[in-house]
């Protein structure tokens, strides 16, 4: 994602300049024109982001430096207008659910001291929700798993593309040890990359941005919210509500929980109660589309140690619950980052009481497949993202 561009062909006309610009095909341009090919339309293709058309104000203010350019944008998706009034629509367009599938081109009209000029920009990107925390923090969308050390530097595991196992080790940031909690939400950045959200112990909430290299924007993590102390157990499950962008969800002491959808033009919507009797849970956690019907699923651990799943089903609501397992309480650091074994379906992890990383594998039905020891020396985490 990001710039895209192609090349352009100019040519005279009766009705002014005529410019389109035609990804992968290149043309000479005339030798009276302005070379068009900087122009292009630029920014992530997820639900929450905005594009934009680069380039335009310095093309149409080349035709005639004496003058100030002027120019409208008419962007469309998969060819028809996205507005009918006004004509055009403005320099930025924000990105929301109903672009999820689609492609979006703009037409870029200019008039100054030279003639009109109508600039076709075609993005080939398709548009869609935000990436969940299963498509990891490298762009490669496969399994990655963080480990934080008790001194506070993260550890990355990357895993194969097209096995189970692992590739290489990163060590990836330090002075994670303040945080009281961090949370992987997939991407909370609207950039299309996976971000990491942390909690300090005055109950600050800051989004750390991902570099999609497998770091962190850690140098100027910016606030996303407070009193978040408050809030006994959080929670990354992806796009709970269906809007596109992705949510938390959060249970306070007394039981109940919480969603936190994000506002699509920035900050959040107001909470919505979704649940109560959570008291009796010690552990949420996010698995992904666990029962394969599409929707993003929450998992939760009780005080007993039985293991329940609760279906989502897509609105910001619950299909059914029900208990998949038992003798939880044996294993820390119990999550879920995707698809570790690469059958297609997410798994679930953690750590027994020696230290060893037990992968649970699902079978993409809201059931197990089999379970398997996959690492030793995991004991030494105090968290696992």
């Amino acid at each position: 994602m990001g710039l895209f561009s192609g090349k352009a062909t100019v040519g005279g006309s009766t009705a002014g300049l005529l410019c389109a610009l035609l990804i992968g095909t290149t043309f000479a341009p005339a030798a009276e024109a302005v070379d068009a090919d900087d122009l292009a339309i630029s920014g992530p293709g997820v639900v929450g982001s905005a594009l934009s058309v680069m380039g335009a104000y310095e093309y149409f203010l080349s035709c005639d430096p004496s003058e100030q350019p002027s120019y409208s944008i008419q962007w469309l998706r998969n060819g028809q207008p996205v507005t009918t009034s006004p004509t055009y629509a403005a320099v930025y367009y924000d990105l929301d659910i109903e672009d999820v599938g689609s492609r979006i081109s703009a037409i870029v009209t200019g008039a100054s001291a030279c003639d009109p000029a109508r600039i076709v920009l075609e993005d080939p990107q398709v548009i869609r929700a935000q990436p969940v925390r299963a498509e990891g923090f490298t762009g490669r969308g496969v399994f990655e798993l963080v480990g934080r050390r008790p001194d506070g530097v993260l550890m990355m595991y990357l895993g194969k593309q097209g096995a189970q196992g692992w590739t290489q080790v990163l060590r990836v940031g330090a002075g994670w040890a303040g945080y009281t909690r961090i949370i992987a939400p997939g991407d909370f950045t609207n950039d299309g990359v996976g971000d990491l959200l942390g909690t300090n112990s005055s109950g600050t909430l800051f989004a750390f941005g991902g570099a999609g290299d497998g770091g962190f924007a850690t140098t100027y993590p910016y606030e996303i919210g407070w009193g978040w102390n408050a809030i006994d157990k959080i929670v990354g499950p992806g796009d709970f509500d269906g809007d596109g962008t992705n949510d938390l969800l959060g249970a306070d002491a007394n039981g109940d929980l919480y969603l936190y959808s994000q506002h699509k033009d920035s900050g959040w919507n107001p909470r919505l109660k979704v649940g109560q009797g959570w008291q009796v849970m010690d552990l949420l956690f996010a698995p992904g589309d666990f029962d394969g019907d599409g929707h993003v699923d929450v998992m939760a651990k009780d005080k007993d140690g039985r293991l329940f799943l609760y279906g989502g089903n897509g609105r910001g609501g619950w299909t059914s619950v029900r208990q998949i397992g038992q003798g939880w309480n044996a294993l820390s650091n119990i999550g879920s980052v995707g698809d570790f074994n690469r059958d297609g379906f997410n798994d679930i992890h953690g750590v027994n009481a020696a230290g060893d990383l037990v992968m649970y594998y699902g079978n993409g039905l809201g059931g197990w497949k089999g379970v398997e020891t996959v690492g030793w020396g995991w004991g030494g985490f105090n968290g696992l993202y």
